[in-house]
């Protein structure tokens, strides 16, 4: 048997009019979305989360897994683990964190990493007092009115506004401010050591500013809603026509089109006269009087069909893609139980490098303020008295900072907390692990029942503590009484 000539290559390198040309040149993200198309993707996705219901809810849903932290501090030295925990408890206000004052530290937070979701970046400035000022991606860019900066050992500003040496790596940013005409107008060059920058990236090297993960999502999300607004107004449309009366075709007599017909408050010469439609009263019980051979029908609405729902599961699937999140969080009754479970624990994969780069973020933020109160001989905090008298450098305090995630939460805690137990028990997990993947502190836990124990013995109540498989009995019990 003779075998054709074989071709070796790449298939999606291969242009067989069949589909969409394979592309030909490769180039830096800069380049593939300029600052006017940034400009319109980033107002694109501001407008779907304030008006399409879908995008809002993912965005938050995403928050909740990714952006939600707390701070942990112990190094065993009671005085110094005190002082930093308060420090960053004062630190943490909206009056002491946020130079316009209107959020805390943990909101702060959240909207950084929603302002890097919807709009790609997003930075925070680094001020005297120990505040932070938010900066929206649009702001960093070039402004028409920028003066002409001399820039010393072969830097240059990129057409995204960033500032970088020859080398390419970042060293300022151009922040501008939003006129009243939609326009921009110059600022300043904030140096890179006093900003704290994130965002979401899609290059390993030729990328400087982050694009929004919403960004693949966009057209599919706007095409389900408008399919979405044109069903209803279709369904709208049929509710208008809710009654049809036909007549036999072989009455031929005159009159309200073979309905003889009357309500309760209209007569049969008041219903011949209007000869063309029947009067029906929405707030009493009508009553037709019909001739044989009449019949009244109502007209019934398919729409939306079976299909268009199913098919709109879809969209709304391929929707949430972008983030991770997977079709039961938006409706469990699809699914089991353990499918949800299963479903999850692959999206806290998949939430775990995003909150890797929120806690990096936050150890920058962490790390300066520190540093801050440190060098400060001025500061009221005697943190570095503590620290120098408990054998310990700055970097060794920046070091024990710890910030967690918050965690998921409890979907069958019974069963989960056994799960958990069973794993410490073969040592394959740990208690300090376990209690963090529910955002918690053990040694915090300790402390508050170590509390909780002295006073019920005080108040002479006795608590029942132990291990769960020490309580076999009881589950047995709870199942024969669910029998």
């Amino acid at each position: 048997m003779k075998l054709g000539p074989f071709t070796f290559g790449y298939n999606a390198t291969e242009d067989k009019g069949r589909r969409q040309a394979p592309r030909k040149r490769i180039y830096r993200e800069e380049k593939v979305l300029t600052d006017v198309k940034r400009k319109k993707l980033i107002a694109t996705t501001q407008d779907q989360v304030r008006n399409l219901t879908l995008v809002p809810w993912m965005v938050r849903k995403h928050l909740d897994y990714t952006a939600n932290h707390h701070f942990e501090f112990k190094t065993g030295n009671d005085k110094l683990d005190a002082t930093v925990n308060r420090i960053f408890k004062w630190h943490g206000r909206p009056e002491n964190f946020d130079f316009m004052g209107r959020f805390g530290r943990d909101e702060f937070f959240r909207l950084f990493e929603l302002e890097k979701v919807v709009s790609g970046d997003a930075a925070m400035i680094k001020l005297q007092g120990q505040k932070l000022q938010a900066i929206e991606s649009d702001e960093i860019r070039l402004c028409s009115d920028m003066p002409d900066i001399k820039l010393a050992n072969g830097a240059s500003i990129s057409d995204s506004g960033i500032v970088v040496d020859a080398q390419g790596r970042p060293i300022g940013y151009s922040i501008c401010r939003r006129t009243d005409s939609g326009g921009y107008e110059f600022d300043h060059i904030e140096p890179s050591e006093n900003v704290i920058f994130d965002g979401y990236w899609s290059r390993y090297k030729s990328q400087y500013r982050g694009v929004s993960p919403l960004a693949a999502s966009v057209n599919t999300v706007q095409d389900l809603y408008e399919a979405l607004e044109f069903n209803l107004i279709k369904a709208k449309m049929h509710a208008l026509f809710g009654l049809a009366i036909t007549r036999d075709p072989n009455d031929d007599e005159g009159g309200f089109g073979g309905a003889g017909g009357s309500t309760a408050e209209v007569s049969d010469a008041e219903a011949q006269d209007n000869g063309s439609h029947l009067d029906l009263n929405v707030r009493a019980v009508n009553i037709l009087d019909m001739n044989p051979g009449d019949k009244v029908q109502v007209i019934e609405s398919g729409t939306p069909s079976s299909e268009f729902i199913d098919a709109s599961y879809l969209y709304i699937q391929l929707g949430m893609l972008a983030l991770d999140i997977p079709v039961t969080c938006f409706d469990s009754r699809r699914s089991s139980f353990s499918a949800r479970i299963a479903d999850l624990n692959e999206y806290e994969v998949s939430c775990e490098p995003k909150r890797t780069k929120n806690r990096y973020v936050r150890m920058a933020y962490s790390d300066w303020l520190l540093r801050t109160i440190w060098n400060d001989p001025s500061s009221a905090w005697p943190l570095r008295a503590l620290a120098t008298e408990a054998g310990m450098g700055l970097r060794d305090v920046q070091s024990e900072v710890h910030w967690i995630a918050s965690g998921s939460p409890w979907l069958d805690k019974y069963k989960q907390i056994l799960g958990d137990e069973l794993g410490i028990a073969l040592g394959l997990d740990n208690g300090i692990d376990a209690a963090r993947r529910r955002g918690m502190d053990i040694f915090e836990n300790i402390d508050k029942q170590s509390k909780v124990i002295e006073y019920a013995k005080a108040k002479g109540v006795p608590l029942k503590t132990g291990a769960m498989s020490d309580r076999v009995a009881i589950e047995s019990i709870s199942k024969d009484g669910e029998e």
